[in-house]
C-alpha cells in the first residue's frame, strides 16, 4: 500500500490527539519523541500492507489502525490492553473529523443497504489478507442490519508485527463508534478473541 496523500493527512488529522492522549491516558512526558518514531513506522506499516484490488469501505481501518499500531511500536513499555483501550478511545472519539465521519444514517436506507449487500458479496471473493470477508443480513426493517465479518484485515496487520494483542482495543472503539451514531451494537464473539467470526448487530434510533 502506498504512503500517498491520503496517508499522511490522516496522520495529520490524527496526530494531535494521539499525542494528547500519551500524556492524558498514558502518563507519557516525552510525547515529541515518542510520535517522531511512531511516524516512521507508521510509513514502514502501510507500506507493509498489500495493495488493495479494488476500492473497499474499510481503507480507513487499516489507515488508523496502523496509526495506534506505530505509537504502540514506539512506546519503551507496553501499556496493557485496557490502558490502551481508553487510550484508543480518548484520541479517537474526541476528534472532530472522527465524530463528523461516524454520525450517518446512511446504512439505514434502502440504498444504503442494497450497497451493504453488495459490497459483502463481493468482499467475499477478495483474496487480499489484509482486507475483510463478510456476509449481509437484513434486519426486521431498515433500522436494523447483522454484518458478520470472516476476516479481519486489522487483526492480520496487527498479527505480521507481531502485537495482535492490541486488536481489542480497535475492536472495543466498534461500540463507541455505533453510540456515537445513536446505534446499538451487540456483539457475541470476535476473530480476535478466539471466535470463528465477528458478528456484528446494529440497532439504530433515527434522529428526532
Amino acid at each position: 500500500m502506498k504512503y500517498d496523500a491520503m496517508a499522511r493527512l490522516y496522520w495529520t488529522v490524527f496526530k494531535g490527539g494521539f499525542e494528547r492522549e500519551l500524556t492524558n491516558t498514558l502518563g507519557i512526558a516525552d510525547t515529541k519523541a515518542v510520535m517522531k518514531k511512531a511516524r516512521k513506522k507508521y510509513r514502514e506499516m502501510l507500506e507493509s500492507v498489500q495493495p488493495f484490488e479494488r476500492k473497499t469501505r474499510f481503507i480507513s481501518n487499516i489507515i488508523i489502525a496502523s496509526i495506534l499500531g506505530s505509537v504502540y511500536l514506539s512506546l519503551d513499555e507496553k501499556p496493557d490492553i485496557e490502558k490502551m483501550t481508553v487510550y484508543t478511545r480518548e484520541a479517537l472519539m474526541n476528534n472532530r473529523v472522527m465524530l463528523k465521519a461516524i454520525v450517518s444514517e446512511r446504512n439505514y436506507t434502502a440504498e444504503g443497504q442494497e450497497k451493504l449487500r453488495k459490497d459483502a458479496e463481493i468482499s467475499l471473493t477478495d483474496s487480499n489478507p489484509y482486507s475483510w470477508q463478510y456476509t449481509f443480513e437484513a434486519g426486521a426493517n431498515l433500522m436494523e442490519y447483522t454484518a458478520t465479518f470472516k476476516t479481519c484485515g486489522i487483526l492480520h496487520l496487527y498479527i505480521m508485527w507481531g502485537i495482535e494483542e492490541l486488536t481489542p482495543a480497535m475492536c472495543k472503539l466498534d461500540y463507541d463508534m455505533a453510540a456515537a451514531n445513536n446505534t446499538e451494537f451487540i456483539r457475541e464473539q470476535t476473530l480476535a478473541g478466539g471466535g470463528e467470526y465477528c458478528d456484528c448487530h446494529y440497532i439504530h434510533t433515527p434522529k428526532g
